[in-house]
């Protein structure tokens, strides 16, 4: 098989299992917080704010070390490693703690959490961006099957969380191992070029990154719309699951429509790097924005279980939309040797702001209710969104290629 599919293949089913195990564990972790533990919106909120709080004192580090490895193997085997006892650790170490010892539990698991998930996932998702570049594949063809991960995992859960929560977690271990061997079978080659490449990256070059207005142009969107985004969605389940005369048959009823969605993302998924590139990357995420804002506000709209639904699908389409043009817009604007350390800077704000916006919000759902704190959200995201089209360019002529195919060090 040449190496290139080989890769392809390998990968896609790794960033499957991967996903499936992060949907296993967090897809449904304000149900399991909220009506399992017994935890209020408000704690909830704390809890993802400390998780990106811990995340985001990781991220500027992982990204930079991401790009110092560049492609070699040793930094994704250290997440994968991590990720092997995540099942017993929710069920044995972090559910008692969260219960009987509030703060402990959440500091620990921010610890945990911010390494595997929420800096692990940019340092994978970089990753394979690099190696796509290098083998000549699209990053969102890869991402498209991660994707179908999420929805697998999304469906079983759904199905058994209210009888059995702790499957979920059995079944993110059992992932984890299976996406340790398909990773263990890639064959990554380390060319003397991209050696020479990384060896030659210093903390210098992030510093001269802070100089650049359309870095900073790039954070104020992640900021104010992806990130008011990601806090709406954080607690979404919680209120789609109000809309049924019982949580249970509306946990059950989310399964399936986060199940769809996630399919329908997959979809997308391999259908958007050919409209981003039809487009441009600062265009593409101007319409994914325009999209987060309706979707907001969208879901301030009482009209029942199936107006929310519909609603919910359309994240379908900006999820991928939002993927893929990020990644894009690095490649578009910024030198190839920094884009892990420039993904992860826009992790590191993004955690800043889920840490500041996630208990702010978390207040308000516990205090003026889903519907008025989803209007304040989408009136943000949408003044963001237009300020992005005259603040966002696309720059190709800053692209520095470092695609390689020269001699390998093997």
């Amino acid at each position: 098989m040449v190496t290139g599919k080989r890769n392809y293949i390998l990968l896609s089913i790794f960033d499957f299992l991967y996903l499936f195990a992060w949907s296993s564990t967090m897809a449904f972790f304000v149900i399991w917080t909220t009506q399992h533990l017994g935890i209020s919106a408000t704690k909830t909120g704390w809890l993802y704010a400390i998780n990106a709080f811990i995340a985001l004192t990781m991220q500027p580090f992982f990204g930079y070390i991401s790009d110092k490895f560049g492609t070699k193997k040793s930094l994704i085997f250290l997440i994968v490693a991590l990720l092997l006892p995540v099942g017993p650790f929710f069920i044995y170490v972090y559910a008692p703690l969260l219960v009987s010892s509030f703060w402990l539990g959440a500091v620990l698991g921010g610890i945990y959490l911010g390494i595997i998930f929420n800096s692990g996932c940019g340092v994978i998702d970089s990753y394979i961006d690099k190696i796509s570049r290098r083998y000549s594949f699209e990053y969102g063809r890869v991402r498209m099957w991660g994707s179908l991960g999420w929805a697998a995992a999304a469906y079983i859960v759904g199905r058994n969380i209210n009888d059995n929560p702790n499957l979920s977690f059995w079944l993110a271990s059992i992932a984890i191992v299976l996406a340790a061997i398909c990773f263990t079978l890639t064959k990554i080659t380390v060319t003397l070029e991209e050696e020479k490449m990384t060896s030659s990256l210093k903390a210098g070059n992030v510093l001269e990154l802070m100089k650049d207005k359309q870095f900073w142009m790039l954070i104020i969107f992640t900021l104010f719309v992806t990130q008011i985004y990601d806090t709406y969605d954080q607690q979404f389940a919680q209120y789609f699951s109000l809309q049924f005369p019982s949580v249970d048959e509306g946990n059950k009823w989310y399964g399936t429509l986060a199940s769809v969605q996630v399919c329908g993302e997959t979809l997308f998924l391999g259908l958007m790097p050919w409209f981003v590139n039809r487009v441009g990357a600062k265009w593409a995420l101007v319409i994914a924005g325009t999209i987060m804002s309706v979707r907001i506000l969208g879901s301030a709209v009482p009209l029942g279980p199936v107006w929310i639904a519909a609603v919910k699908m359309m994240h379908a389409i900006e999820k991928p939309l939002i993927l893929i043009s990020v990644f894009k817009f690095i490649a578009q604007n910024f030198d190839h040797k920094l884009s892990s350390t420039i993904y992860l800077l826009v992790l590191f704000a993004a955690s800043i702001a889920t840490t500041v916006y996630s208990p702010v919000v978390g207040h308000f759902y516990d205090t003026i209710g889903f519907a008025n704190t989803y209007i304040i959200l989408g009136v943000i995201s949408g003044l963001f969104t237009l300020f992005s089209v005259f603040s966002l360019r696309d720059r190709k002529d800053k692209v520095i290629d470092l695609s390689v195919k020269s001699e390998s060090l093997a």
